[in-house]
């Protein structure tokens, strides 16, 4: 029997349900690539403790609670929509509302020619030979069983298409929201990024939920970046208190190309994001950064693998968390360089600031290397707050509680300085220090 007393069998059951009525059910090959997924989770069933990337993160409440998928999707209003980070910008925008498409708030009028910004279901339709080329190829099912997951249930989702040399004018970004429903609701989005040869792109994408009911989103992320391209992604996690938020990002870089990537992890009682990048071609770079803010009894989680294959690539990751309560934070992150991916440069740091006692961090960093001529680092460090700085702040007429949110903000700045865009730098910075106004006067620091 899977792990989790049959709720694999449960969650394939709604999956095999919903397939009946599924657009591109016809389909040969996208009914191939769901029985895969549908496999290789039923063997497998949810991970647990013998998983090596999941032994500090447990999915009990997935167990415990009878998740449904969502058929009703309410209403939506601009200040449910302007809880995204994007501010004043002017975006190409798409909206999901539990789990669902919802074509009356997206505004995605007037793409430029070469793209195309659709939901799954719509792309299944208009371009499926497309879609065949891209869909399920930087996932790996065996290895990634919520991944696996999700692909059973492949429905709803959207895809972002760019041809060659188009540089997108404006933003893209992508909400998700999640309202209160009559029972604990689940969705299962897929989303498809592939960017051309020398196209740019900028992809923000927030996460965010608007109840305490329990809910759970296991969103599946596939980038496949061109030769010469590039793309910033910014992804904002806020998901509702009681929820479980699993995010699986699969990239796969060509030559010369360009991926920054950011994430701000500050809701859900689990969050999880796991992120894989190969790097398969010459001179591309892939930085993933980030800022994890846990309190009470949340375990937010961030596991990395990055695989170098081709020679003269960077790779680099900054990830900074603060704990107050009860809460835990896991990192996760291994740099793997193959036999050929010599002149690699690749870095890793992650620190973790504890503001009580009670919280904990748990850091793995890793290094294989089976090159010779490379330059790989990674470093782990946590801690409270200096004493000595926290002194000499109060000294200077700042109360305990500024003085704690000077000294957290000073220690977040390195990874939020990595924001190119000015308003999503805004938009991340209000929400930290919105975060630190609620927490610091609770903390036992000092």
């Amino acid at each position: 029997m899977p792990d989790g007393a049959g709720r694999s069998f449960t969650f394939l059951e709604q999956a095999a349900r919903d397939d009946l009525i599924g657009l591109g059910s016809q389909l040969k090959w996208l009914r191939e690539l769901k029985e895969s997924g549908a496999s290789i989770f039923k063997e497998r069933g949810l991970p647990n403790r013998s998983d090596e990337y999941w032994r500090y993160t447990q999915l009990n409440k997935l167990i415990e609670i009878d998740f449904q998928l969502s058929k009703e999707s309410p209403f939506v209003g601009s200040k449910q929509l302007s809880q995204g980070v994007s501010g004043g910008l002017s975006t190409y925008r798409i909206v999901l509302v539990n789990g669902c498409l919802r074509k009356d708030l997206c505004s995605i009028e007037n793409l430029p020619k070469g793209v195309l910004i659709a939901g799954l279901n719509a792309a299944i339709s208009s371009v499926p030979s497309r879609l065949e080329k891209k869909l399920g190829k930087n996932i790996d099912l065996e290895n990634m069983p919520m991944a696996a997951l999700n692909t059973a249930f492949l429905k709803e989702g959207v895809i972002i298409l760019v041809d060659n040399d188009i540089v997108i004018d404006k933003p893209i970004e992508l909400i998700s929201i999640t309202m209160p429903n009559k029972y604990p609701t689940m969705s299962q989005p897929r989303f498809l990024i592939d960017l051309g040869e020398n196209a740019k792109a900028t992809l923000i994408e927030s996460h965010i939920g608007n109840t305490e009911i329990p809910y759970f989103n296991n969103v599946v992320s596939e980038v496949t970046i061109g030769e010469g391209a590039g793309l910033d992604h910014y992804k904002l996690q806020e998901e509702g208190l009681a929820a479980v938020h699993i995010s699986t990002i699969a990239l796969r870089l060509q030559r010369q190309s360009l991926y920054r990537g950011f994430i701000l992890q500050s809701g859900g009682l689990i969050g999880r994001t796991e992120a894989s990048a190969v790097l398969d071609g010459s001179e591309s770079d892939c930085r993933f950064d980030g800022v994890y803010l846990g309190s009470r009894n949340q375990l937010l989680d961030t596991t990395t693998s990055i695989k170098h294959v081709a020679t003269n690539c960077k790779s680099r990751q900054v990830f900074k968390g603060v704990l107050d309560g009860s809460a835990h934070g896991v990192f996760q992150g291994k740099t793997h360089v193959t036999i050929g991916a010599q002149k690699t440069d690749g870095y890793q740091l992650s620190r973790a600031l504890m503001l009580s006692p009670d919280a904990e961090i748990t850091t793995k960093p890793e290094l294989e290397i089976y090159a010779d001529d490379v330059k790989c680092s990674h470093g782990a460090t946590s801690g409270d707050l200096d004493a000595d700085s926290l002194f000499y702040l109060k000294s200077r007429g700042l109360s305990p509680d500024v003085a704690r949110r000077v000294l957290v903000e000073a220690f977040l700045n390195e990874s939020l300085s990595e924001i190119k865009l000015n308003e999503i730098f805004e938009g991340f910075t209000n929400h930290v220090r919105g975060w630190l106004n609620s927490k610091t006067k609770q903390s036992a620091v000092g």
